[in-house]
């Protein structure tokens, strides 16, 4: 039979701009289940997985069949955050919240701020939505990725954005702006009549939190995840956090479901074991600090990070070592170009979990310095 062929429709211009790329969802890039993945700032800690483990299995057959029903988790996340439900969007993740915000905001032409480097999704949905980007790169310096609050500010107010996007602690940087900044650039933004997105993924790896401010500035977005403290990347489920006006508008452009009704049920029973979820951030945070020790003590150069996640240059061993961590763990060998050129990045893990990774980094570099001194 001949096929017909008929005219395509047309995409929206931003979204047929080839410059908007996205990676081939047919081919996947597996990992090994026999190495630690320290790749994507997962939550790795045993003692979390055995609770969520536990929860799990304790949530009613119901939730496969059913939709979720999202309210008692809105006010119980709202008792937890000390907000009210009506301050609450639920999302797929922090990604589907930061998305929420581009679509009840963004029109093409408009200006955006944000980051760079930082989390991928942000250029991506200022393309999708037809935005100009003004970028804040990070310049590299002796004590890594920096970027001055001036610079911020002195940038809302020159373009005068629509939107001003800051991930607090930052990735893949792991750079915070102090809360006295932190101000500085809200209130930067409100002057102008931007609105402002502070991406609090890692919260509360890094303690400091504007969400009690968002009653005060009404221009004031917080995003959030249960991805990495509360250790369910899979379930994709975040939130944001706004005055009650702008809630309104993001629950316009949400879609008849938030998350689904697993991801409801396990985060509604997370909360009340916060405890345990502060307990893990401490046992991943003395993990991370664990292995800096270890490779400073080795001389080599690392970062000061305020995520789930450390940065470390092998400098002339960079080959041998990720010759020998292949067998053993997944990680970013190189942050590219720009500020984090040359440091590999870990995602952070207990100190248990890092003792022999850090050994076979110990045991190539003693190699090689045994051969030097041997020539």
């Amino acid at each position: 039979m001949d096929k017909h062929h008929y005219m395509a429709p047309v995409a929206r211009a931003p979204v047929a701009d080839p410059k908007l790329f996205r990676p081939d969802w047919t081919v996947g890039v597996p990992r090994d289940p026999n190495l630690l993945w320290l790749d994507k700032n997962e939550n790795t800690d045993p003692e979390l997985a055995k609770l969520t483990a536990r929860l799990l299995s304790e949530i009613d057959s119901t939730a496969i069949y059913s939709y979720p029903e999202c309210t008692p988790l809105y006010h119980k996340l709202a008792g937890h955050l000390g907000v009210k439900a009506d301050n609450l969007l639920l999302a797929a993740g922090s990604d589907g919240a930061i998305r929420s915000v581009f679509e009840a905001f963004i029109n093409p032409g408009d200006v955006v701020v944000h980051t760079a480097p930082t989390f991928a999704m942000y250029a991506v949905y200022s393309s999708m939505y037809g935005a100009k980007v003004i970028p804040l790169i990070y310049q590299a310096s002796d004590n890594g990725p920096t970027l001055a609050v001036e610079d911020v500010v002195n940038t809302i107010k020159k373009v005068q954005p629509k939107l001003v996007c800051l991930p607090n602690p930052d990735s893949p940087t792991g750079t915070v702006f102090s809360p006295s900044d932190m101000r500085q650039i809200v209130e930067a933004a409100g002057k102008v009549g931007a609105l402002i997105l502070i991406d609090e993924a890692y919260y509360p790896f890094y303690e400091h939190t504007v969400v009690p401010w968002v009653d005060e500035y009404n221009h004031l977005v917080v995003t959030r995840t249960f991805a990495k403290a509360w250790g369910i990347s899979g379930l994709r489920i975040g939130y944001a956090v706004s005055c009650p006006d702008v809630a309104r508008l993001l629950h316009k452009v949400r879609p008849m479901y938030e998350v689904g009704t697993v991801a409801v049920a396990l985060a509604e029973r997370l909360l009340d074991f916060s405890r345990e979820i502060l307990a893990s951030v401490r046992r991943i945070n003395a993990g991370r600090d664990a292995f800096l020790k270890a490779m400073a003590a080795l001389q080599l150069r690392t970062l000061i990070t305020h995520g789930n996640f450390l940065h470390v240059a092998f400098g002339q061993y960079a080959s041998a070592v990720h010759e020998r961590l292949k067998k053993v763990v997944l990680y970013r060998l190189d942050g590219g170009e720009g500020c984090l050129k040359g440091f590999s990045r870990f995602s952070a893990t207990t100190v248990e979990r890092f003792h022999p990774i850090i050994k076979q980094i110990q045991q190539v570099i003693n190699e090689k310095g045994d051969a030097r001194h041997e020539k």
